[in-house]
């Protein structure tokens, strides 16, 4: 059973890529909302495109949890919708179904992905996901005969983090951003170059944000900008609000 595919390698196959990014993201406003008349005939252009487009299922499937913008021929406002009663859906759902979801959200949160980075990554909004966490949780536990200790040699930790292409892409770094991988632009770094600052592109458009240096890899070097800052990074409580840190160059 294929769940969705994290890594979206349906993307290169998008004939979105050689449209008018116009048409796509034009500003709706909040989600929760009907857009006005200009804007919801621009996104029912985007949809013509998205029906003649050879991934439409699988960009469906797998951006649902998308804020701003048309994916896979369902608009802002219709994937909000969706995800509003995803909470009540999810008790439908076939039991292999629910329990495999349920596994991987358990997964998610065990490797310490947040709750909104959930949602992006998976469709699912917190509601829906808490309830597939509580439901693996508590799922009935087989009790196994216990065995004989043997000492073993312990296998390395288990990366957890996505590897970066290989091949550079159109502006100067990758960045693991939500569980996914954006292209950026090189804005500065904090004077001991362990929080790096990117401009990437969201779904409403583009941010600037502070990344750990871990998280960057620069394919295209870049002079050294030191970015003076209110208070360093990681003091913020979430991802979020590491925006608000983000200085003028």
């Amino acid at each position: 059973m294929v769940l969705y595919d994290p890594h979206r390698r349906w993307g290169p196959r998008g004939i979105c890529r050689w449209e008018d990014r116009g048409l796509f993201f034009a500003d709706g406003g909040t989600p929760s909302r009907q857009p006005a008349e200009g804007v919801q005939e621009l996104w029912d252009q985007a949809k013509e495109i998205c029906a003649m487009c050879p991934v439409i299922k699988e960009c469906q499937r797998d951006t649902l949890g998308e804020e701003y913008g048309v994916y896979g021929g369902l608009d802002q406002h219709e994937r909000y919708r969706i995800r509003k009663v995803m909470s009540r859906a999810v008790d439908r759902w076939p039991d292999s179904r629910r329990m495999a979801w349920a596994q991987e959200i358990y997964t998610l949160r065990q490797s310490g992905m947040a709750w909104r980075a959930i949602q992006t990554r998976t469709g699912l909004p917190p509601s829906a996901a808490e309830k597939l966490f509580d439901l693996w949780e508590q799922r009935p536990k087989t009790k196994k005969p216990k065995a004989e200790v043997v000492e073993l040699q312990m296998p390395d930790a288990l990366l957890t983090k996505q590897p970066f292409p290989e091949q550079p892409g159109r502006r100067h770094a990758w960045v693991r951003n939500n569980g996914l991988i954006a292209d950026a632009w090189y804005r500065g770094e904090t004077p001991d170059g362990e929080w790096i600052n990117v401009t990437t592109f969201s779904g409403r458009g583009s941010v600037n944000k502070w990344f750990r240096k871990e998280d960057v890899h620069l394919y295209r070097p870049q002079v050294v900008v030191v970015l003076h800052y209110a208070a360093r990074p990681e003091d913020a409580d979430d991802r979020d609000k590491e925006e608000a840190y983000a200085a003028a160059s």
